[in-house]
């Protein structure tokens, strides 16, 4: 069993002094940062699909071993039936193929928007998203709290696991809405189980932009009782990845080089490898 954690992005330049020595290329972060970790979680895919040739280069710049979760394009996210009838699909599909032929595409991730809910809409609205990315894995994140409310749960949690979906447990803001999800962490994939981190901003629901929504330090305690939880998960699951999503200044790293911290042996380890997990 292993637990690799990420962030959603090696090029901010907030992480400049954190990730990166002063004065580093830009074209050399992905490099420097899988020095430190051992996957990340693309999210520049969820506005454009990248050409060949730039998979082809962070398969390069990366070493064995490390891998990258790539987010699916917006438009599944807004109309994940009618975009899996176009072409999208397979063209990302051919630009990922470099990191497929290097055994370093993990999996994919679908973000829901949180119009996405089961008054208006049904999750076998996925299957053709589904069956296009097959065999390869597809992380989905829920945005509606109604798909997890009222005994609704488990109804959800089967149709993930009859279509071999990893269910993304959150960790976001203790506000009840209905587009923040409470902490539910289920394992609905044969070997993959798929952890965001969101931060626990208070106004997060009056924050007008991603960062200003992300603007949330994680604390000591916060990232221990996450660490509890990514181990229950470890225990269940071959394969934890965890993406730590506040991307506001130079939160998101900070808390990802903690949190891999608190997840390591004691014999300790490298950043080229994922965290080992006892399963005894």
């Amino acid at each position: 069993m292993s637990i690799r954690i990420g962030c959603g992005s090696w090029a901010d330049p907030e992480y400049v002094g954190v990730l990166y020595p002063k004065g580093l290329p830009a074209n050399q972060r992905l490099r420097c940062y899988a020095e430190q970790f051992e996957r990340v979680e693309v999210n520049s895919t969820y506005y454009a699909t990248p050409a060949r040739k730039v998979a082809a280069g962070w398969a390069e710049q990366t070493p064995p071993g490390f891998i990258f979760d790539v987010k699916l394009h917006r438009e599944f996210s807004q109309s994940p039936r009618k975009t899996a009838q176009g072409d999208l699909a397979d063209r990302l599909l051919d630009s990922m193929q470099p990191l497929i032929e290097a055994k370093k595409l993990g999996a994919f991730l679908l973000t829901l928007a949180p119009f996405f809910d089961p008054e208006r809409h049904a999750l076998e609205e996925l299957d053709g998203a589904v069956e296009k990315l097959r065999p390869h894995a597809l992380a989905v994140e829920l945005r509606h709290r109604a798909w997890v409310d009222d005994g609704a749960l488990a109804a959800t949690l089967a149709y993930f696991r009859s279509r071999g979906l990893a269910w993304v447990a959150l960790d976001m803001p203790r506000v009840k809405a209905a587009s923040l999800l409470p902490p539910i962490d289920e394992v609905t994939h044969p070997k993959l189980a798929y952890v965001r981190l969101h931060g626990r901003n208070p106004h997060y629901l009056e924050a007008k932009t991603a960062a200003e929504r992300h603007d949330y330090e994680y604390q000591p305690e916060d990232l221990q009782e996450i660490a509890a939880r990514v181990r229950k998960l470890a225990a269940r699951a071959e394969d934890v990845h965890v993406s730590v999503n506040n991307h506001a200044h130079d939160f998101a790293p900070k808390a990802a080089l903690a949190l891999r911290r608190l997840l390591e042996p004691p014999a300790g380890g490298t950043g080229l490898r994922p965290v080992k997990v006892d399963s005894s």
